[in-house]
């Protein structure tokens, strides 16, 4: 075998445009809209669990045990909607033109006898502006 495939990671980084910004921030309020769904959710099954506890006689313990996990999940949801504002300002003070890194993609590079590794596996970019690729940065 003379040649391999290996998989390394490449990076999509957004130029900030006011398309950008409208897009991201509609991604973001819909996050937000479910996870508002998801608390709701979580306050009725959190009733409906604490009053078939209750029913069922349930201990003080197994209670308390049943409190403790809501209000784990419902701080959860509360650091992820947080997470999400702060996500929703920081887009909005962005610098048009500005480079935003919007996450990362798995690619296939060959490598053969001869070739220099670590510059193969290096992280290339994927420069994108309003999903129009524009340059590809790092690539041999």
């Amino acid at each position: 075998m003379q040649s391999i495939s290996l998989r390394r990671q490449v990076t999509i980084v957004a130029i900030v445009t006011e398309q950008f910004r409208q897009q991201a921030a509609a991604e973001l309020q819909a996050a937000l809209q479910q996870s508002d769904m998801e608390a709701q959710q979580l306050e009725f099954q959190g009733k409906r669990a604490l009053g078939d506890f209750e029913k069922r006689g349930a201990s003080g313990a197994e209670l308390e045990n049943v409190k403790s996990q809501i209000e784990e999940q419902r701080n959860r949801i509360k650091a992820q909607k947080a997470e999400l504002l702060g996500k929703l300002d920081m887009i909005s003070k962005m610098e048009m033109n500005s480079e935003f890194i919007q996450g990362q993609v798995d690619n296939f590079v060959d490598v053969k006898v001869g070739d220099h590794l670590y510059a193969k596996l290096s992280n290339p970019q994927i420069i994108v502006k309003d999903g129009i690729v524009q340059e590809i940065r790092g690539e041999e």
